[in-house]
C-alpha cells in the first residue's frame, strides 16, 4: 500500500510539474516599450502606428504605406495609400498620426483585430491559406484610454527584424499561427 501511495505521489508531482510549464498564450501581449520596436505607439490618446514598406512590391502588397489609429471616440481606422499619396495623406488623418514620422519596417500589419474574431484589412489583404502570422495584443488601457478596455490583436508578417525588434526572451515561434481566412 505504501508503495502505491508513493507512486501515486510521484506521478501528482511529476503531471503539476508538466503542467507548471509556461503555457504559450493565444497572442503575445507586450509592454508599451516593448511595442515601440514595432512601430506601435502607444500615448494619452490613443494608439497609432505609420509604416512605409520597403519592400512591398517583393511582397506583392498593393500599397507602400499603411498606417492604423485607435482612440477614444474612435474604434479603428486604418489608411492604407501609395507611396505617391503618403504626403497628401497627411493632410487628411488624425493629427497625432500626420505628425509621426514613416517608419521603415518590414514587417507590418495584415490583419487587425480584436480578441473575439472581428477583424479588418481582410479585403485589402490577399492571405496564403499557410502563412504564419505573429498576433500581437494590445490593451487599449496602456494607452490610458479611460473608455477602452477591449484589446486589439495585430497580426504581423514575420520577418527576421521582426525577431530582431522583439525582446531576447521571446520565442517568436511559440506564438505564430495560420488566422483563420474569413470566407
Amino acid at each position: 500500500m505504501k508503495k502505491i501511495s508513493l507512486l501515486l505521489v510521484i506521478l501528482a508531482i511529476i503531471a503539476l510539474s508538466c503542467n507548471n510549464k509556461k503555457k504559450v498564450e493565444n497572442f503575445l501581449f507586450l509592454s508599451v516599450e516593448q511595442l515601440k520596436p514595432l512601430g506601435i505607439d502607444c500615448r494619452d490618446n490613443g494608439v497609432f502606428y505609420k509604416n512605409i514598406n520597403p519592400n512591398h512590391i517583393k511582397d506583392n502588397q498593393r500599397s507602400a504605406s499603411f498606417a492604423f489609429y485607435c482612440k477614444k471616440d474612435n474604434y479603428l481606422t486604418t489608411i492604407i495609400f501609395d507611396e505617391a499619396d503618403s504626403i497628401n495623406a497627411n493632410k487628411t488623418i488624425d493629427t497625432t498620426l500626420s505628425e509621426m514620422t514613416y517608419r521603415k519596417l518590414d514587417f507590418y500589419p495584415l490583419i487587425i483585430g480584436n480578441t473575439k474574431g472581428s477583424r479588418s484589412l481582410d479585403k485589402y489583404t490577399v492571405l496564403n491559406k499557410e502563412i504564419k502570422l505573429l498576433p500581437i495584443a494590445i490593451a487599449m488601457k496602456n494607452a490610458k484610454l479611460t473608455n477602452r478596455t477591449d484589446t486589439i490583436i495585430v497580426w504581423l508578417k514575420p520577418t527576421e527584424s521582426l525577431k530582431k525588434a522583439l525582446p531576447e526572451s521571446i520565442n517568436i515561434e511559440d506564438y505564430l499561427k495560420v488566422p483563420a481566412i474569413e470566407k
